[in-house]
């Protein structure tokens, strides 16, 4: 198992038709939600987990798997111990929000946790499907949260 992650190399996705990264990077946003029963103590974890001491070994102790929510974390030791940590750091910055070019909301955000993409390119990538039955595939299952 060491050899093969020692042989996988990790890169930013190449730039496509649209002209610009379209990449989507995994950092954990945090929220306080209005119905919270106590709203003071969840925003002050909220703000001692942002801060650098925590959130710089957070992130090193997950290799680099998530992404920085802050620019102010890129200067992060964790994104160059390791060269294949460097693409994840600037994941953020070449990232476009789920619902481009559209809008976000509850469709796309469905579309997304529905792997509606990934499932499309395992598709082909596993033989299952030709490029177009899987896109037919992916228009498909979008259709069911883009009712037009």
């Amino acid at each position: 198992m060491s050899a093969l992650a020692e042989d996988i190399q990790l890169v930013h996705l190449p730039i496509g038709p649209a002209g610009r990264p379209t990449e989507l990077a995994i950092f954990t946003p945090a929220w306080v939600f209005k119905y919270t029963k106590f709203p003071n103590a969840a925003r002050e974890y909220l703000r001692f987990m942002l801060e650098r001491e925590q959130y710089e070994a957070w992130q090193k102790a997950s290799l680099g798997y998530f992404s920085q929510s802050l620019r102010a974390y890129e200067s992060n030791p964790v994104w160059v111990d390791d060269p294949k940590h460097t693409p994840f750091r600037d994941g953020p910055s070449l990232s476009l929000h789920t619902g481009y070019a559209g809008k976000v909301g509850a469709a796309s955000s469905a579309s997304l946790a529905d792997f509606i993409i990934v499932n499309m390119v395992a598709e082909v990538a596993s033989g299952e499907s030709t490029p177009q039955a899987a896109a037919a595939r992916a228009e498909q299952r979008a259709r069911r949260y883009y009712r037009t």
